[in-house]
């Protein structure tokens, strides 16, 4: 908090200076402590609409990039561009989550059979056992790469997934 003395005994609050690191942590907060919906969207953008009207333009460019409507989605894809990249295309794995992706993955014709499985060392006995919206954070970016590896795979120009069969 910011306190200024002018002489006179008068202790003032600059609150445009203190608002906006607040509204900041707030919209953060808010996103990644809210539920898996839509509408939370509206969480980080009000406080990026908040921050542009104060006229903190970077800060609010840090809360929309670091929001999890961008930065979840946008390490997903730089991930599985990279395995792209190194030829290794791998699905990822955590111990003690169930990834919808992977049974869809097994299932899936489509996915070649030489993709890999790479378990996260995440959870509990590793370096990093993440709880609450950190874990929920990293849960859905490794079903968002599991998902994005899939799609990939249906894309596949030398036409390794075959059309279905369709019943007569």
């Amino acid at each position: 908090m910011t306190l200024t003395f002018d002489g006179t005994g008068d202790r003032r609050i600059h609150w445009r200076r203190e608002l906006a690191p607040v509204l900041a942590v707030a919209g953060l907060a808010a996103d990644y402590l809210s539920p898996p919906a839509l509408w939370t969207l509206l969480l980080p953008l009000g406080s990026v609409v908040l921050l542009l009207a104060l006229r903190r333009r970077a800060a609010a460019a840090v809360v929309f990039l670091l929001s999890s409507w961008v930065l979840v989605p946008l390490a997903a894809r730089v991930t599985s561009d990279v395995e792209e990249i190194c030829g290794e295309p791998r699905l990822f794995v955590l111990e003690d989550a169930a990834l919808p992706s992977l049974n869809e993955a097994v299932a899936d014709g489509c996915v070649p059979i030489d993709v890999g499985f790479q378990v996260l060392p995440i959870g509990p006995g590793h370096l990093l056992n993440p709880r609450w919206a950190l874990r929920d954070a990293i849960v859905t970016f490794a079903e968002l790469h599991n998902q994005m590896l899939i799609a990939r795979s249906h894309q596949d120009p030398t036409g390794a997934c075959a059309a279905p069969a369709t019943a007569q």
